[in-house]
């Protein structure tokens, strides 16, 4: 699953994140990085999401959701 389609509200941790992509560059300083806890909190218009990394909040454009791979930790569900 990647970060574009994940549901609202779940806990996911990153998998992977496109090595060509400018914008993950960015992300991955923001903390959206291999092995972190993130939750979707909302989603905007286009695609867009909103992402909780931590107390932060980062907003992610759907291209670059789309380009980030994550998975339910074992274990887990959604709240």
């Amino acid at each position: 699953m990647d970060l574009a389609s994940c549901p609202l509200d779940t806990d996911v941790t990153v998998l992977a994140v496109d090595p060509d992509c400018e914008a993950c560059l960015r992300m991955h300083e923001l903390g959206l990085r291999v092995g972190t806890c993130v939750r979707v909190t909302h989603r905007g218009p286009a695609g867009a999401r909103v992402v909780a990394v931590g107390a932060t909040r980062v907003a992610v454009d759907a291209r670059t959701a789309a380009l980030i791979a994550v998975a339910a930790p074992a274990g887990a569900g959604a709240r």
